[in-house]
């Protein structure tokens, strides 16, 4: 059964669709990467999966639950993490604080335990000798990876990824593309939006590709890189790959 089902969505920003009848499902433990040139919408559906925009038509069930009627989206939040493009971590909080925060504010656990499970998680990430650091004196790909670090804190069971690698130096992109690899080898479910191709043909177990707010084919990387059926596809993989 499908833990997430994308129903007929719909995104208007003014009188621009962004998002035109999206549907697809996710099932648990696996991976579906969107790509897609810049501006197709992927990264509004990541959004308002995650409640950061809201859908104007269609529905988004998540865990068995529309998540449009949702009261407590913190709650709902906790269960879907996301890493975004910029990290977004608190430059006034060394990395080992930034992975209690949510834990200590939002699961109330005492800051021993919350500081033992940050512990670990970045141990997971490769980040153990830098939780004393601030994110100011980190590269782009070790902030990545405490940001990684900081959504497994609180035991999501959906992760979103919105684009995790861009922000990065072409050499920074291996250690967190690894880290993702590691997370999906342990089947965390994982949505991701990637212009990383060969990541993506590597990792997913269903492509979507979206253009101008619609998705114009879906399925394996074996069918839709290898075997394309679009000419829009088509043409979109002869330019990237």
């Amino acid at each position: 059964m499908p833990i997430v089902e994308i129903k007929n969505v719909q995104k208007h920003f003014g009188a621009n669709e962004v998002l035109d009848d999206i549907s697809f499902n996710v099932d648990k433990g696996t991976v579906v990467c969107l790509i897609g040139p810049s501006g197709s919408g992927k990264s509004t559906m990541l959004r308002c999966i995650n409640l950061l925009e809201t859908i104007d038509k269609g529905e988004i069930i998540v865990l068995g639950e529309d998540i449009n009627r949702i009261s407590d989206i913190n709650s709902y939040r906790q269960k879907v993490g996301m890493v975004f493009q910029q990290f977004n971590l608190f430059n006034n909080m060394n990395v080992v604080e930034n992975c209690i925060l949510a834990q200590v504010k939002v699961l109330k656990r005492n800051k021993e335990n919350a500081r033992k499970i940050a512990i670990d998680n970045l141990t997971k990430v490769g980040m153990a000798d830098f939780i004393n650091a601030y994110p100011a004196t980190l590269s782009g790909g070790q902030k990545q990876r405490v940001a990684i670090a900081r959504a497994l804190c609180v035991d999501p069971e959906i992760l979103l990824f919105d684009e995790p690698t861009s922000a990065l130096d072409p050499e920074m992109v291996g250690e967190v593309l690894n880290v993702i690899k590691d997370l999906a080898d342990e089947k965390m479910t994982m949505i991701i939006v990637t212009h990383e191709m060969a990541f993506a043909k590597d990792v997913a177990d269903k492509i979507v590709f979206m253009d101008s707010g619609i998705i114009l084919e879906e399925g394996s990387p074996e069918e839709i890189f290898n075997h394309p059926k679009n000419e829009r596809t088509r043409q979109f993989l002869s330019r990237i790959l």
